[in-house]
């Protein structure tokens, strides 16, 4: 009966979760369909899991078909909650074909697993209500196992996005189902995979949502406080960096002559080109309503410089196909531990830099206008 009550706790914690989830914003609606679809399911299993026990600890021999049912949908949709994982992740890239591919060990799955109501192939119920484990009793686990891997590898790829901090929380928090299959196989007494992929699953979500707290809703790229916490780690620490400073040229004419929309647009927009234009080499903020930050490690004048080339490139790209132009004013400085007198002097210097620029845009605008 302890395991019906983990069970219980387990289904009660995910329901929770999932309204939480519906009501949620500062988590992206994609990955919260998709978490609600992979709660729904490990809730359904659990209940499946429940109906298995209390007919097992029944002596009534006419439950055997509906215990055979249960175990056939319990050992068939035992995939698909890593398999609703991977769309975390999903790479756009990925071709239907591929995605098609992905599916071929969920239906085999279940096709074995429906021939176990006679072959015994998976489990069997006997005519007396009695169960035991087939020969290919690991056949969901394998194929589970397949699809988590794949799920692990897709987080360990988004990985370099993480603070150390959070690595070493979501670790465990992936082995925490890993660790329930092995329990469960070592000790046939055991009934644990599904308490513990809930337990994963809620902690995961918690996790989520701490991290999108350190994310500007509007343009998906860090935010402010973010900005604060990475500023910090400088302070204590023996690592240079570079700090260049982005200033958005004329949002508050265009909020007043084409409306916020516009304005919203053109932030979103802003802070693409940032990011794109230092992707792989440094940290994009939005730091205020119309300013933006890449923190860098330590690298050479020549290497910013072509980024800014870049983003200036697209800046122009992404002008061309629309009626207000953006316009990103710039400036940066380096930060050494040893020269610098702080990293928040850095960041005034950076800037300075970044006003200089901006000034020079407006003779610059100023003067093609009155041409």
């Amino acid at each position: 009966m302890s395991l019906i009550s983990t069970d219980a706790f387990a289904i009660i914690a995910l329901c929770f979760t999932i309204s939480l989830a519906k009501r949620n914003v500062a988590v992206n609606n994609k990955k919260n369909m998709i978490y609600i679809s992979a709660s729904v399911t490990t809730i359904i299993l659990l209940i499946l899991e429940i109906t298995t026990i209390l007919i097992e600890l029944s002596s009534n021999n006419k439950l055997m078909i509906l215990h055979r049912i249960a175990n056939i949908l319990g050992f068939s949709l035992s995939p698909v909650v890593p398999f609703i994982l991977l769309f975390f992740y999903s790479n756009k890239k990925k071709t239907t074909l591929y995605n098609c591919f992905l599916t071929i060990p969920l239906y085999f799955n279940t096709f074995i697993c429906v021939l176990s109501y006679k072959t015994g192939f998976i489990f069997f119920v006997d005519a007396q209500n009695q169960y035991t484990r087939g020969n290919l009793f690991l056949l969901p686990t394998i194929i589970s196992m397949f699809y988590y891997v794949l799920f692990v590898i897709a987080i360990i790829k988004k990985s370099a996005e993480y603070e150390m901090g959070d690595k070493k929380v979501l670790i465990p928090v992936i082995f925490i189902p890993i660790l329930g299959i092995i329990l469960q196989i070592l000790f046939k007494g055991l009934i644990l995979i599904w308490s513990c992929t809930a337990i994963s699953l809620l902690l995961y979500y918690i996790f989520l949502l701490e991290l999108q707290f350190r994310y500007d809703v509007q343009t998906k790229i860090k935010n402010r406080a973010a900005f604060e916490k990475e500023m910090e780690q400088y302070v204590n620490s023996d690592k240079n960096a570079t700090i260049v400073i982005f200033d958005l040229n004329n949002l508050k004419s265009t909020n007043d002559e084409h409306g916020h929309k516009a304005g919203d647009e053109m932030i979103f927009h802003a802070a693409k080109i940032i990011e794109e234009s230092f992707m792989g080499i440094g940290k994009a903020y939005r730091i205020g309503g119309d300013e933006f930050c890449v923190i860098c490690k330590e690298m050479p004048r020549k290497l910013v410089d072509s980024a800014l080339s870049t983003l200036d490139d697209l800046s122009i790209k992404v002008s061309q196909k629309r009626h207000i132009k953006i316009v990103l004013a710039y400036g940066y400085a380096f930060y050494n531990k040893n020269e610098s007198e702080s990293i928040y002097s850095t960041f005034s210097q950076a800037d300075k830099a970044m006003y200089i620029h901006k000034a020079k845009l407006k003779e610059f605008y100023g003067k093609i206008q009155n041409y």
